[in-house]
């Protein structure tokens, strides 16, 4: 993240606590309740209704399937599912490298059948129950919270270089999985794991990456998976993260990516910004703002602002850096000027 989102308490944030409830307070302690069967009688009263006025298929019936298989499962298989829900859903100490996730695969290896009614039950979550009358009449609209959390702000938080639909649009843009619902279960509709992301980041360059693992030589005899820690979305505090800048030719309107040298510098999170750089493409993408047309424009237009007396480097760095990309103005026309 080029720069984080200000978390914002809403009602949306308790619809993980319906997960959370139902997992942990009912379905995993399946082999020692009574019933045999799964019924919406087990849950508290508050959510009765989460599960019985949805289509039965995205909810009710796959929680009647875990159910059954869990009411059958030894306390270690039993106890690897607890964890899946409560690590699943820490974000940020995920983020950090503090806590370790359980992934599908894991889940796989105690009942494949298992982990493919979770994974039906949590994708419905988000793609189908989430949009549901039950849900947002009790936990508020994924659009309203998206205008909420986005507000007039269109600067793609991710790149900072694309830009996202606002609360004044008729549309919205994607919520990215910031963890991966193909790989991490309970947590699809975990709002903490949920980001507005432009289009390009979100469909040509995240997609489906995972930001915890950093997968070589994918496919192949020899192939390696490394943890990494991850930028988490949320936050108070902007990382100042530097922006490196050579151009390897004289700067020119025919300038190239491979004119030149873009690096990224922070000081106690260069783990991070590695991997922020790898999951969006940064560097490809920057490499490419630099070489646009329109910054070719605004470099001619700093040479006549230039032989007017006009420092424009100086009044950049007094102006807010977040607006018409000017953290990629400056270190653009340091570069230049130096």
């Amino acid at each position: 993240m080029v720069r984080p989102f200000l978390y914002k308490n809403h009602e949306i944030h308790k619809a993980q606590s319906f997960v959370n409830y139902v997992f942990m307070e009912v379905i995993l302690k399946a082999p020692k309740l009574a019933d045999s069967i799964f019924s919406s009688n087990l849950v508290l009263d508050k959510y009765k209704n989460l599960i019985d006025g949805v289509n039965v298929n995205y909810i009710k019936n796959p929680l009647i399937e875990i159910y059954s298989i869990c009411k059958k499962l030894d306390k270690s298989s039993i106890k690897t599912l607890k964890k899946a829900v409560i690590n699943n859903n820490r974000i940020r100490e995920l983020c950090k490298g503090e806590v370790e996730p359980v992934l599908y695969s894991e889940i796989e290896i105690i009942d494949n059948t298992l982990a493919q009614q979770i994974k039906y039950f949590c994708d419905n979550l988000y793609d189908e129950s989430i949009k549901k009358a039950a849900f947002y009449n009790q936990f508020d609209s994924i659009d309203n919270y998206y205008n909420f959390l986005v507000g007039k702000s269109v600067t793609c938080r991710s790149c900072g270089r694309s830009t996202v639909l606002t609360k004044f649009n008729s549309h919205r843009s994607g919520l990215d999985h910031y963890l991966p619902r193909k790989h991490y279960p309970f947590s699809a509709i975990n709002f903490k794991n949920l980001i507005p992301i432009c289009d390009i980041c979100n469909e040509s360059y995240k997609n489906q990456k995972d930001p915890l693992i950093i997968v070589l030589n994918k496919g192949k005899s020899n192939e390696q998976k490394i943890k990494t820690k991850a930028y988490y979305p949320f936050s108070r505090f902007t990382l100042e993260i530097v922006i490196k800048l050579n151009f390897l030719k004289n700067y020119d309107s025919n300038i190239c990516p491979e004119d030149m040298e873009v690096s990224f510098e922070c000081v106690n999170h260069q783990e991070e910004v590695d991997n922020w750089d790898r999951l969006f493409g940064i560097e490809e993408n920057y490499k490419a703002e630099f070489c646009s047309d329109e910054m070719y424009s605004y470099y001619e237009e700093v040479l006549m602002a230039t032989s007017r007396g006009l420092d424009y480097l100086d009044l950049l760095k007094h102006q807010e850096k977040w607006a018409d990309k000017r953290f990629l103005k400056i270190p653009f026309l340091t570069t230049l000027s130096a």
